[in-house]
C-alpha cells in the first residue's frame, strides 16, 4: 500500500482535479494522472483514476444526463470503444517511464493549444468523430487520459457549453466502463488499486460536489484557464519523471 504521505499528497491533488472535473465536465485525470504518476507506477494510476472517474462521471450525470446529444456522440463513442482495449494492453506492456513521457506530452500540448484558443473546425463532423475517438480510446487505455482529443474537438466545434459538459462525461463514462474488462484481464485491477480507490474516493467526491455548486456561480471560461495552466506544469513534471525514470532504467 502506499505511504500515508504520498496518500494525502495524492488526495489533495484528486480534489483538485474533481473540483475542475465539476465544474467544466472535464480535467480529472489530465490534472491528477500527471501529478500522481510523478511518484507513483502508472499501472497503478490508471486504473485508481478509472475507478474514480466511474464514482464521478455518475455523480455528474445525475443532474445532467437530459442535455447528452446522442446523434452528436454516437460515432465518436463507437470509435473509442473499439480502441479502448488495445490501449490498455499497451498500458501492461510498456515501460512506465515511456507512459509517464507519453502522458505528459499529450497533457501539455493540449493545455497550449487550448491556451492560444487554436481552433480548426471540421466540416463534417460525424466523419471526424471517427479518428478523434480512435485516439482518445487508445489513449484512454494506455494512459487514462481519454479527454484531450475529444475536449479539443468538441472546443473547436462550438458545442453549447451544458452540451458540451454532459456529452464529455457520458463518453467518458461509457470508455470507462469498457476499460474495466481490459484491466481485470489484464491483472491490474489490484488490491492495492481498490483499497487507493477507496482512500481518495471522499476526497474526489468532495472536489466535484464543490466544483458542480460552484459551475453556475463563477466565469468558467477565467476558471478553465487557470486550470490549464496548472495542467501545463503537472504534464510537465510527468515528462520530466518520465524521462528521469528512463535514463536511470537504462544508466
Amino acid at each position: 500500500m502506499v505511504d500515508v504521505p504520498l496518500i494525502l499528497v495524492s488526495a489533495v491533488a484528486v480534489f483538485a482535479a474533481a473540483l475542475v472535473q465539476g465544474v467544466t465536465g472535464f480535467g480529472f485525470v489530465i490534472v491528477a494522472a500527471p501529478v500522481l504518476t510523478i511518484y507513483l507506477e502508472p499501472t497503478l494510476v490508471v486504473p485508481v483514476m478509472l475507478l474514480q472517474s466511474v464514482a464521478l462521471n455518475a455523480a455528474i450525470l445525475i443532474g445532467g444526463y437530459r442535455r447528452i446529444n446522442l446523434r452528436r456522440v454516437w460515432a465518436l463513442v463507437l470509435a473509442g470503444a473499439a480502441l479502448t482495449p488495445v490501449g490498455a494492453a499497451l498500458l501492461i506492456g510498456l515501460d512506465g517511464a515511456i507512459i509517464r513521457v507519453v502522458m505528459g506530452v499529450v497533457v501539455g500540448v493540449t493545455s497550449v493549444g487550448m491556451l492560444l484558443g487554436i481552433q480548426r473546425t471540421a466540416s463534417n463532423e460525424r466523419l471526424a468523430s471517427i479518428p478523434v475517438g480512435a485516439a482518445s480510446g487508445l489513449l484512454g487505455g494506455a494512459t487514462g487520459l481519454s479527454g484531450p482529443p475529444v475536449v479539443l474537438f468538441f472546443a473547436n466545434q462550438g458545442v453549447d457549453p451544458k452540451e458540451f459538459r454532459a456529452n464529455l462525461v457520458f463518453y467518458f463514462q461509457v470508455l470507462n466502463l469498457i476499460a474495466l474488462p481490459s484491466f481485470a484481464i489484464g491483472g491490474i485491477l489490484t488490491r492495492d488499486v481498490l483499497m487507493l480507490s477507496l482512500v481518495l474516493l471522499p476526497g474526489a467526491l468532495a472536489g466535484v460536489g464543490v466544483g458542480i455548486w460552484l459551475a453556475p456561480r463563477i466565469a468558467v471560461a477565467l476558471f478553465r484557464r487557470i486550470s490549464l495552466v496548472v495542467v501545463l506544469l503537472a504534464g510537465v513534471g510527468a515528462v520530466v519523471s518520465g524521462l528521469i525514470g528512463y535514463s536511470a532504467a537504462r544508466g
